[in-house]
Parts: C-alpha cells; structure tokens; sequence
C-alpha cells in the first residue's frame, strides 16, 4: 500500500514526510511540468504599472523572485499563505500581505478592506478561468504542460502501487491523474481517498463519485490536510 502526493516532494515539511513514511511508502509526483513564461511587451508595462500584485502558488512567487521582481519591486505583494511569503522574502523587498486564510475569497476580501482597485494577478495558465470574474488585471506568469515520458512514468506507479490516499492539488492535476488511473485495468482508483486543498477541487473530484476529504481548517491548509492523511492512515 502506497500514499501519493501530487505535490514536489521538497515542498512537504520534512515533519510531515517523516511522519507518512512511518506508516506507508509515500510516493510524490506532480502530475505536472511548471516552466516560466517570457512576458511580452505589453504584459511587462502592466507588471511595472501596477500598484498592488497578487501571487498564489509558490512556483508563482519563485518565477516573480528570479525573473520578474525587477520590473516591480516596490509594489506590495498579497499571498495566500506564509510560505508563499517566505519564497518571495529571499528575494524581494517590496512589503507583503498575507491573506487572513488560504483561499483566493480571503485575498480578495483583504484587497478590498485596504481599498486596492489597482491589482495584477501573477498566475498559471490553468488557473486563469477561476481569476476571470476577479478584478485587477491578470498576467500569465508560467505554464502547466504535461508530456509522454510524465505519463508513462505515472503509468509505471499504479501499474506497481496500490494507492490508499492521494493529496491532490489542483483540478488539472487530477485530470491527468485520472487519464493514466483509468487506463489501469482495475477499479482500485474508487477505493482511494482523495485529500484536496480547497472546496473546488474537492467538488471536481466529488463529481466523478470518488471519495473526497477536504481540509477542516482555513488556516496552515496543507499542513492541515497531512494531518488528516497521516491519522487515517494510522489508523487503518
């Protein structure tokens, strides 16, 4: 029996991987292929214009702290969580806020509190469709792609793992989990409990009538979430 984790394995607190591979073999695999994207003109002018910047992934804050902080580097930054903080902070001086909970509603909420109508959004091809009805400006910072030799790859673990828990991370993730599950010649996928994040994609994957756990807390989400995943996996 295995645990998957769609997430960078050096993203997990060493805590937390510690913990999990006392129980279980703990297998770590994204599910995608993150790469930087070269700004245009235009989207370089908005960047160096904008008041405010809002950045909620992690690979998000190291593309703006290697590429793009010099574009703007006094404008304050909002995030979604402490570590989002903490990647920026070892490169950047502008001020940062962090979102009173991990959640995109929160850091909207404390935009407008501090009346902030100039914003630009840094984010991931994938999640542009959930920033849509969001305002400020958007700019695509980087790209979530997938390949052959990742699926194969992924193939290879269900091909050999029985997974009990998934942590999945995001909706795209789970699409390209689900292609390579369901390619298996097996109904073992309908067994596995599947930790998300946060409320849409917990409800994406509810749809496909799988097991969902969400986070109890609004507050240190993953670490939230690994906790939940360790103590059922104690106790079964």
């Amino acid at each position: 029996m295995a645990i998957l984790i769609t997430y960078p394995k050096n993203k997990i607190p060493v805590y937390w991987r510690m913990k999990l591979e006392q129980k279980d073999d703990v297998i770590y695999f994204p599910f995608r292929v993150l790469k930087a994207v070269k700004l245009t003109a235009t989207d370089q002018q908005k960047l160096q214009e904008s008041k405010a910047l809002a950045i909620t992934s992690i690979f998000g804050a190291q593309v703006f702290g290697k590429y793009l902080r010099k574009l703007n580097p006094t404008a304050p930054i909002y995030v979604l969580s402490a570590k989002i903080k903490d990647v920026l902070t070892e490169k950047v001086k502008n001020p940062i806020r962090i979102a009173r909970a991990e959640n995109r509603t929160a850091l909207v909420a404390d935009l407008k509190n501090d009346q902030v109508t100039d914003v630009c959004w840094l984010i991931g091809d994938k999640a542009a469709k959930y920033y849509s009805d969001y305002y400020g400006q958007k700019i695509v910072i980087y790209t979530n792609t997938w390949d052959q030799v990742h699926e194969g790859k992924a193939l290879k673990i269900f091909l050999k793992q029985r997974i009990t828990s998934a942590l999945v991370t995001s909706s795209s993730n789970f699409d390209r989990m689900y292609e390579v599950m369901t390619r298996v010649d097996s109904n073992e996928y309908r067994r596995i409990n599947y930790y998300v994040l946060g409320a849409s994609t917990g409800s994406y994957i509810q749809q496909k009538g799988l097991k969902v756990i969400l986070p109890d807390s609004k507050e240190r989400v993953l670490e939230n979430v690994l906790n939940n995943l360790w103590h059922y996996e104690r106790e079964h």
